[in-house]
């Protein structure tokens, strides 16, 4: 290979000597891909997959499926329009276009009983969808034009164009930009269910004959990550038992608010989105037993009391009735007494005349003898 007098190398030497390094190796960031949903674009016409509810959310093998599709329709700028402020500008027709589509690709015996629930699902994914543009496509920009051209695929461009203008770069929605960041950082103990919901974990936790698994638990399993839960979580789980241990009857909503506050009508934690204080709370046209139990037994003493309060003025009406009779003869009594008295009266008094008279000749006779 070399030739005479050419300068080889020495017997074990690599042929080219340089300093080698291993390329690093940069992981690249796991993201979500696109929302197909195949197996729902993959059914056939008249074709549905059952899809259960748990705590007014969806649970069991057809949940992610259910929920992915919510999620393409409200992406879906040819059903949702862009040029909306919020969610209460999309008008009816597009609510009934969205229940319609649901309805089409899913079935449940009381579908019509979460149509709420579905639609607030919905409101969340579109907020969500919103807000995922506003990150990816407008804040890295760094100005207006550059931000307008900037056009997220599957959105018209003068659409994209209002959507910039007239939404994310006005004064009001920058401040409740701000606050809901501010609010999202205060966020403490957060939960590592990933894209298992609340409602899910419970469905899961839920023995055979329909026994759900304490507030508790489920708190402490959500909090968990890696097998551990964080300091914060595990005071706060310890609050949560000492409270149950001082107040054995005390419900869900209650040792919540005890141990966390006052909760918001949107929801309650620990509890998942599907469920708000409205819903743990008796409904006022709903009966509760317990307390119609309690009104008919006060029903009933109010009954029995009137009865005998009308029985005791039945009583007190004959005896007002009986001593005015009695008055009354007793006057009648005094007249006639008063009269007969006067009678004797004057009999004594004639009679004492009479005596008299007879009397007085003899005792004059008497006088001369």
């Amino acid at each position: 290979m070399y030739g005479e007098g050419a300068d080889g190398p020495e017997s074990g030497e690599p042929l080219i000597q340089q300093d080698f390094t291993e390329p690093e190796v940069v992981k690249k960031k796991k993201v979500r891909s696109k929302n197909k949903c195949k197996r729902v674009g993959k059914l056939k016409a008249g074709e549905k997959l059952p899809i259960v509810f748990f705590l007014n959310g969806p649970v069991g093998v057809n949940r992610n499926e259910f929920t992915r599709y919510l999620g393409k329709l409200v992406t879906d700028n040819t059903i949702c329009p862009v040029r909306v402020h919020s969610w209460g500008e999309m008008g009816n027709d597009v609510e009934d276009h969205l229940w319609a589509a649901v309805k089409e690709k899913f079935t449940n015996p009381e579908m019509e009983a979460y149509r709420g629930h579905i639609f607030k699902k919905m409101v969340k994914a579109w907020t969500n969808y919103r807000s995922d543009l506003n990150l990816k496509y407008v804040k890295p920009c760094q100005s207006v034009e550059d931000a307008i051209e900037n056009v997220p695929c599957g959105i018209q461009k003068d659409d994209w164009e209002w959507l910039v203008t007239e939404h994310y770069l006005i004064e009001e929605f920058k401040k409740i930009s701000v606050r809901n960041a501010n609010n999202r950082a205060q966020g403490s103990m957060p939960c590592h269910l990933g894209s298992m919901s609340i409602g899910e974990l419970t469905f899961q936790m839920t023995d055979k004959e329909g026994n759900m698994p304490s507030f508790i638990k489920v708190f402490s399993c959500s909090r968990k990550k890696g097998g551990a839960i964080d300091p914060k979580s595990a005071r706060k789980e310890a609050e949560l038992i000492e409270t149950m241990q001082q107040n054995p009857g005390i419900n869900g909503l209650d040792l919540v608010e005890k141990c966390f506050g006052p909760q918001k009508h949107g929801g309650i934690l620990g509890y998942g989105s599907g469920i708000t204080p409205k819903d743990l709370r008796t409904p006022r046209n709903e009966k509760n037993p317990e307390v119609e139990a309690q009104l008919q037994r006060s029903e009933e003493e109010k009954a029995a009391l009137e009865e005998k309060n009308a029985s005791l003025e039945a009583e007190k009406a004959v005896i007002a009735a009986k001593k005015e009779a009695l008055f009354h003869r007793l006057n009648n009594m005094e007249s006639n007494y008063m009269v007969e008295l006067r009678s004797l009266r004057e009999m004594v008094m004639l009679q004492q005349t009479t005596w008299s008279s007879l009397h007085r000749p003899h005792d004059n006779h008497n006088q001369y003898i």
